[in-house]
């Protein structure tokens, strides 16, 4: 039993989950931020242009710069495309976004005053975002092509003129405007890399609680995998020994028989049944070790589903009494019959009628998204510091019990990307809320 509930749970249903949070989730999301902040950039550096030459009489060479920025919209509609396609190269190719970054602004600044634009020191961004999300080699790489870009500029540049005079724009009483230009710049990029760069480190913070979140998960596989092991070890060293327990009960009843003690044949043969039975128990796990396939779910309604699983609790609890009752209104949802959520959810009818045989209550309800049930019962309920740790370690939930069933069931109900909870109930007794996702 312990070998098959650790087979059920420890599928690859963990490999495609960490594959998801990888290479789609956090990678995705950063790409998409720098796609807007480029489409933010390029706007407004049209504003600025439009502004430059319509207001402030500045000469400006229109062609190449709209040039270098459609080229920039289009290769940004490339990259969403792409993107789309799930690029998996995650850390190269966002490198390769910024370098797009830097060449286009760099462009942009030689036909408009290189360093003596007041927005040079725009090219920071780029070195921003990759000081947030890229690893120390990249970054490096960016400082350096970033600070040859800028020193570039300061010596090639095509200055700014206005139309009255052949002065550049640094220069004389147009100074107030180069200065008003760096205030704008300096506003301006504060609030891109609070915006930007924060969301990208707000993205990296998630990730790091998913990982640490997937460490805890392979943990607590390692520790079901072996409790599977151990079942095994110990199939394995008992059928022997049970074996010859079995010959020699076979032979005592032969000879018991034969004296004429009915008696004690009686008892001999109870022994035997135990000891074939036991030995039926083992068979099953070592057949559970080699068996490459499990039973498959179906699709099935909730309500339908909950009352396939009380009909096979209800085998061997014909005493408890229980009582169902079905809360959720509008059409029934489906969900998959996932063979170790049924017994996950057995598991925990079974605690509910150990502790309170005479009252256990199942409520369903169920939303857009999940199916919700509660189990709750009226025994002497748990200790709160009993509570917390019920379902992450292997504690002793009942008094002889050590806690492996619940420990099983927490985790099979998580690998479907439920939700298990353990609460007192307000007089009496314990309320088990479970919160599993419905089939889409």
């Amino acid at each position: 039993m312990l070998l098959k509930w650790a087979q059920l749970i420890n599928e690859p249903s963990m490999t495609s989950l960490s594959r998801k949070i990888f290479t789609s989730s956090a990678a995705d999301e950063d790409l998409k931020r720098l796609l807007s902040l480029r489409v933010l950039s390029v706007a407004g550096q049209l504003l600025a242009i439009l502004v430059a030459v319509y207001y402030l009489d500045i000469s400006l060479p229109l062609a190449p710069l709209f040039y270098i920025l459609a080229a920039l919209l289009l290769w940004s509609l490339f990259s969403w495309l792409f993107l789309k396609n799930k690029y998996k190269d995650t850390a190269n190719g966002f490198f390769l976004q910024l370098l797009v970054d830097v060449a286009s602004l760099s462009a942009v600044l030689y036909f408009t005053g290189g360093a003596t634009n007041p927005f040079a020191w725009f090219l920071l961004l780029p070195h921003s975002v990759a000081s947030t999300l890229l690893s120390r080699n990249y970054v490096w790489l960016m400082a350096l092509i970033t600070s040859v870009s800028y020193s570039l500029l300061v010596f090639y540049y095509q200055p700014l003129l206005h139309l009255d005079h052949h002065l550049e724009m640094g220069a004389g009483e147009h100074f107030k405007d180069h200065v008003i230009g760096m205030w704008l710049g300096f506003v301006s990029a504060t609030i891109l890399l609070a915006h930007f760069v924060a969301g990208m480190a707000e993205s990296l913070r998630k990730r790091n609680e998913l990982l640490l979140g997937m460490k805890e998960r392979i943990f607590r596989d390692e520790r079901i995998v072996a409790l599977g092991t151990l079942a095994t070890g110990a199939a394995h060293e008992l059928g022997t020994p049970l074996g010859t327990m079995d010959i020699v009960a076979h032979e005592l009843a032969l000879e018991v028989q034969q004296s004429g003690d009915e008696a004690m044949y009686n008892k001999l043969t109870i022994i035997q049944g135990q000891i074939k039975r036991c030995k039926q128990v083992l068979l099953s796990i070592t057949e559970s070790a080699t068996a490459d396939k499990y039973e498959t779910g179906q699709v099935v309604a909730v309500d339908e589903y909950i009352k396939a699983v009380v009909a096979q609790w209800r085998i061997s609890h014909l005493g408890v009494g229980l009582q169902e009752r079905v809360l959720g209104c509008g059409p029934k949802p489906t969900i998959l019959s996932d063979v170790a959520l049924t017994r996950a959810l057995i598991n925990i009818l079974d605690n509910a009628a150990q502790a309170s045989p005479e009252y256990v209550m199942i409520r369903l309800n169920w939303s857009d998204n999940d199916m919700l049930l509660e189990v709750v019962d009226r025994g002497a309920g748990m200790d709160p510091a009993q509570l917390a740790k019920l379902g992450s370690d292997l504690i002793g939930s009942t008094e002889k019990g050590l806690g492996i069933g619940v420990y099983l069931s927490k985790a099979s109900i998580e690998r479907i990307g439920g939700e298990v909870q353990w609460n007192n109930g307000e007089r009496s007794g314990v309320r088990v809320t479970i919160k599993v996702p419905l089939t889409i």
